[in-house]
């Protein structure tokens, strides 16, 4: 399966934020929450639609350029390749978002984005940046003064940074006293009083259960029960008094538990020994590192290649799905979490085998185009691409004749040229067709075939992957546990799972509590089910057999039984399946009217329908006895 080279991507409005601090992250949810509706302001005026992905850097400086390796760097990217395309909006707060780099570095990037067609929106001072504007050399010479204070206040930021630093230094050398300008300390020294803290005791006890040969899950467990840790710093995920298991994992390399600190300035690494006091003796430490170096490389990679990857997270906390592999049929996916020993929730495990075919049908059911009007929509976008590319070669034959001979006859052509190519890129726009059916249009077929399934290097993973990636912004899950009158405990777990698409509509599939049908010798199996669904304001067609097609498909593979775990094993394998009657309900036909207070019942359904649901169908079975 290939990418699809006929897609139409329209043109929508991005937002990007840069926070460098922990203290401006805090205060990123306000401008993010201001800015939401400055970009729906702008959808209503330039009629384009949000694209739901938010870009935000933490911590990545833009006076150094880093912040291009993170967020702002996948978007200058997606700007290169046309993945945002030209007509396309990039909202940010100040143009110091951007970049603080010398001005001659932040106007190229600048031009970069609006030369492609991409203008960039700055929300402090409502400014649209646009290439075809007749005020841009006004708006330029205003973003030259901006982008020259912004780098010499990080020039100056920086410079005072590195001053403290090293006055930091002097001071230290002068009298060995600890200075808050050269960094924090580890989490078992007081900073202000550089002596240990209550975590120190846990970390000396962890360190002599690692060179015991105790496994770092096993050693945080036995330090959440036998003594007491207290954080340093705070967390936006984890908020429980217990160990950490990173920092535990950290702990066997840290110099800093023989006193030594480690600190760079303008490049050049100082070593500053009997900086702390210590926690072990240096041979200790020796012996620590050669426990780690034998215990390394014990997990290669396999090249392995998981579905759901990145996207998919818990349900509970909101941590990311890590992929365990205990063979083929105990692979499956758990709450990072919980797997390193927190204390948010159990210790649960969703097959992934389950949840990759689950999500692959769900993927397939979202109002897929006609075939054969898609077909003839591709050809006629095909040939207004090719004129188009013809045309700008045209377009630069004539500016280069121009440069030789300088002729007002060619001006005039010029002139023609640009107009057409004005003409055939709004031609181009009228193709819009709904990315996300254009995509899931490629998984049309049965690709999840035995061989996909079972194999996860097998190369066709990585294409399915891609076309998943490209439609799906987050898979949350999570299991809820039921009242049951066939199951031996009386309750039973039932596994929900939620996908949210980056065109902004969801789907949700609940499991209901299976039910034995008929007598002990003529035993079926009905699995209940609820599956909710956004319908698009542009619906084609879709398949209403999808779920029960789907409950066929995970009873045939023995599947079943994994959307119910449990410590045992549900055998169902030879029982035969009853669907049950399904129903259809709908709900969210009109929006409430408290969201859109101010406006008229029209302008409510309008700015309604922008969000591209016409409403949400609910498809749920019973058994008709």
């Amino acid at each position: 399966m290939s990418s699809n080279p006929l897609r139409v991507i329209i043109p929508k409005i991005y937002n990007y934020a840069r926070v460098s601090t922990s203290k401006q992250l805090k205060g990123v949810g306000l401008e993010t929450q201001q800015q939401r509706s400055v970009l729906e302001d702008l959808s209503h005026k330039y009629s384009l639609p949000i694209h739901n992905e938010e870009f935000v850097d933490e911590g990545l400086s833009a006076y150094h350029g880093r912040h291009k390796e993170g967020a702002l760097g996948v978007v200058l990217s997606r700007i290169e390749t046309g993945e945002i395309p030209a007509g396309s909006i990039l909202a940010v707060f100040s143009l110091d978002r951007l970049s603080r780099e010398t001005v001659n570095v932040a106007m190229e990037q600048l031009l970069s984005i609006i030369n492609r067609g991409v203008c960039v929106y700055t929300h402090i001072d409502d400014k649209m940046f646009d290439a075809k504007s007749q005020n841009l050399t006004a708006d330029l010479i205003v973003s030259l003064i901006t982008m020259q204070r912004a780098n010499e206040e990080s020039s100056t930021k920086s410079k005072r940074i590195i001053s403290a630093s090293k006055e930091a230094l002097k001071k230290w050398k002068k009298d060995g006293k600890p200075q808050g300008a050269l960094g924090r300390a580890p989490f078992w020294i007081d900073q202000t009083t550089n002596s240990f803290n209550i975590n120190a005791e846990g970390v000396k006890v962890a360190i002599e259960l690692f060179l015991d040969g105790w496994g770092t899950l096993k050693i945080k467990k036995y330090l959440d029960e036998h003594h007491i840790y207290k954080r340093t710093r705070k967390s936006s995920v984890k908020q429980d008094e217990t160990w950490d298991y990173v920092a535990i994992n950290q702990l066997w390399t840290k110099r800093s538990l023989i006193g030594e600190k480690r600190f760079t300035i303008e490049g050049h690494e100082h070593i500053l020994p009997n900086y702390y006091p210590p926690l072990i003796e240096v041979d200790a430490f020796q012996r620590l590192q050669k426990v780690k170096q034998s215990k390394s490389g014990r997990a290669p990679v396999n090249g392995n290649i998981h579905l759901l990857k990145g996207m998919a997270r818990c349900g509970k906390c909101g941590a990311a799905m890590v992929f365990i592999d205990k063979g083929n049929s105990n692979r499956a996916y758990v709450c990072s979490l919980a797997a390193k020993g927190e204390r948010q929730h159990d210790r649960e495990l969703y097959s992934s085998t389950l949840l990759e075919l689950i999500t692959l049908e769900i993927c397939k059911d979202i109002y897929l185009l006609d075939s054969s009007s898609s077909s003839e929509i591709a050809i006629e976008k095909a040939e207004v691409e090719s004129r188009l590319i013809e045309e700008k070669i045209q377009l630069d034959e004539l500016v280069s004749r121009y440069k030789k001979k300088r002729r007002n006859s060619l001006l005039d052509l010029i002139q023609d040229s640009e107009d057409e190519i004005e003409k055939l890129e709004l031609s181009l726009q009228t193709f819009q067709v709904d990315d996300l059916s254009t995509y899931l249009n490629l998984l049309k077929h049965d690709i999840y075939t035995d061989e996909v399934r079972d194999d996860y290097q097998h190369p066709q993973r990585v294409e399915i992957r891609n076309n998943l990636l490209a439609v799906l912004k987050e898979v949350k899950l999570n299991r809820v546990e039921n009242n049951s009158s066939s199951s031996k405990t009386g309750v039973v777990n039932c596994v929900d799972i939620t996908w949210y698409f980056k065109n902004g509509q969801e789907r949700k599939l609940q499991f209901e509590p299976f039910k034995y049908v008929g007598s002990k010798k003529d035993r079926k199996i009905f699995v209940g089910v609820n599956y909710s669904h956004d319908v698009p304001v542009q619906e084609v067609n879709r398949s209403s057999d999808l779920i029960p097609n789907l409950i066929d498909k995970l009873h045939k593979l023995d599947l079943l039984n994994k959307a119910y775990p449990s410590k045992g094993r549900y055998q169902w394998k030879d029982l035969e399946l009853v669907q049950g009657e399904y129903s259809l309900s709908v709900k969210n036909v009109l929006p409430r009217f408290g969201d859109y207070s101010g406006i008229s019942f029209g302008d409510m359904v309008d700015k309604h329908f922008e969000k591209g649901v016409k409403y949400t169908v609910i498809e749920s079975n019973s058994l008709g006895y």
